[in-house]
């Protein structure tokens, strides 16, 4: 009976020995099947984003050329807009000399007296310059008939760059006094030599 009984578990133990060995080959086989659609479906996501990336790769290429074409376009406006802006100014003050000549002409004075403490009453100060003057903080004739023709040369070059350094405010100083003490036949005779 002990040989039978050690036939019987020799038999059980190599009978599990085969349904272990099968039911690990077969979970092998299915697990790798699952990894295989696994690794297929990730391949696809994966070639998915690279396009993705390309298409964005390109597009940045794109905006890139367009940022460049933009800055060029906007330099070309920044110098028309200061070319408008010279030429608003220049129009401007031929346009207050032609009414100041035709008023002259006429027999009259196209004010009797200009607006207290208006920088553009002297003669070569525009709207702009006017605004950088104030911007420094003079904004009254005396304050203008207090500064030196250096210092105002400064404020022009500095806050109004290149451009206005083709001002020359040597008279505006002496102008700025004659406006603020009401000198205005000295003013006038002052002017008539500088229009000449």
């Amino acid at each position: 009976m002990a040989e039978r009984f050690t036939a019987d578990l020799l038999f059980i133990v190599i009978a599990l020995l085969v349904a272990a060995l099968l039911g690990f080959l077969i979970g092998y086989y299915m697990a790798r099947g699952h990894s295989g659609r696994t690794i297929a479906t990730l391949e696809e996501e994966k070639a998915a984003l690279e396009e993705k990336v390309r298409k964005l790769e390109a597009e940045l290429r794109t905006a890139e050329t367009d940022k460049t074409s933009l800055r060029g376009d906007v330099r070309r406006m920044d110098d028309e807009i200061a070319s408008l802006k010279l030429t608003i100014d220049k129009l401007e003050k031929e346009e207050r000399l032609l009414a100041e000549t035709a008023a002259v002409q006429a027999g009259e004075a196209a004010q009797p007296h200009p607006a207290a403490d208006d920088l553009k009453a002297v003669l070569g100060i525009g709207p702009k310059i006017s605004r950088l003057l104030m911007n420094r903080g003079i904004n009254t004739w005396k304050a203008l008939a207090n500064a030196t023709p250096d210092s105002i040369r400064e404020i022009l070059v500095n806050d109004g760059g290149e451009r206005f350094r083709v001002h020359n405010p040597e008279t505006w100083p002496h102008q700025a006094r004659l406006l603020h003490e009401g000198r205005w036949d000295e003013l006038k005779e002052l002017r008539g030599k500088l229009e000449l």
